[in-house]
């Protein structure tokens, strides 16, 4: 429906135009409520609430729209950007941490600092563990697992078959799985 109709519908009989507004907008501010709150502290209801906010206030300051400025359809793309911007923003302020609880503070940065340790210990003995395998099963591992070369890269670049590098990669993870307690496959 062209936005002239939809707006005298909004006018006239206000529930038939905002089913009429629903149809023909939701999946576009759904989509662009969800890109905008997608990584940041939110669940799938803050979203819903946020779409029907953006509709919600769409009425109820329809007086506010001037079709000559915008069509409804960047007018209600704009409003569900930055009504998700302040949702996301708000989430986030609320999950972070206020460095004024210095206790809390002091808690986790020890917390992190320790994970931070046994990460760091683990990567070590793991890189230790791959480079035992002997050549060439530990250039194959660093190359598919930290370089992230294909198969077909790592047969070329060491003269063997793509199916020797699998045969051989998977003989390798069996070999780790077992050095640090976990089952062959």
């Amino acid at each position: 429906m062209e936005d002239k109709k939809l707006l005298r519908l909004l006018h006239k009989d206000p529930n038939a135009g905002m089913k009429q507004l629903l149809k023909q907008y939701a999946g576009l501010v759904y989509a662009v409520v969800k890109g905008r709150l997608k990584g940041s502290y939110c669940v799938s209801s803050d979203i819903e609430d946020c779409v029907a906010d953006v509709f919600s206030k769409f009425y109820t300051d329809l007086s506010g729209y001037d079709p000559a400025l915008s069509s409804i359809k960047s007018y209600l793309g704009a409003m569900a950007r930055n009504h998700a911007a302040n949702v996301a923003k708000r989430r986030n302020l609320e999950a972070s941490i206020s460095l004024d609880d210095e206790e809390s503070f002091l808690q986790i940065a020890d917390e992190t600092v320790a994970d931070e340790s046994a990460e760091e210990e683990l990567r070590g003995k793991v890189i230790e563990a791959v480079e035992g395998l002997g050549e060439p099963d530990s250039s194959i591992i660093f190359r598919k697992y930290y370089y992230g070369e294909s198969s077909k890269e790592i047969a070329e670049a060491l003269g063997m078959t793509v199916s020797n590098v699998d045969t051989r990669t998977h003989r390798a993870l069996n070999q780790l799985r077992k050095k640090f307690g976990g089952k062959e496959s």
